[in-house]
């Protein structure tokens, strides 16, 4: 059901917001800490698109993530009091984030008739393509 997978992505995307609001605490540069910052902006828009679709279907939302938040989050602190929060740690994120790429291309499938949800969808998908982009390059 469309409903589903779009409920999955939007939790998936605080989740994610999450995890970036607890990483920009401890970055070590300023461009990760512009990254970071410049992400939990983009997670909050594309969340609150797809609060929005949800709520006109009539659909109700859970807003407090889901318990993978608190993983996140606790992993973050973790790999920042070990090894620090540098550019190193980039390549996890980029894996969470093609992750979620996997869940937008779910919802496209689950929303293919419904073009609004789609443009929105595909949207999001090409700006966090870019962001991926982004964090490959400043990886290197």
């Amino acid at each position: 059901m469309a409903a589903d997978s779009l409920k999955t992505l939007h939790t998936a995307l605080i989740d994610a917001r999450n995890g970036y609001q607890e990483a920009g605490k401890d970055a070590e540069t300023p461009a990760l800490a512009a990254l970071f910052a410049a992400m939990i902006v983009l997670k909050e828009r594309d969340h609150t698109e797809l609060h929005d679709a949800l709520t006109r279907m009539g659909e109700k939302t859970d807003e407090s993530g889901s318990f993978m938040s608190a993983v996140h989050e606790t992993v973050i602190r973790v790999r920042s009091a070990v090894t620090g929060l540098g550019t190193n740690a980039l390549s996890s994120f980029v894996s969470g984030e093609e992750q979620i790429i996997n869940q937008y291309d779910d919802a496209l499938k689950d929303c293919a008739g419904d073009p609004a949800i789609t443009a929105t969808l595909r949207r999001q998908r090409e700006r966090l393509l870019v962001k991926i982009a982004e964090m490959k390059q400043l990886a290197t």
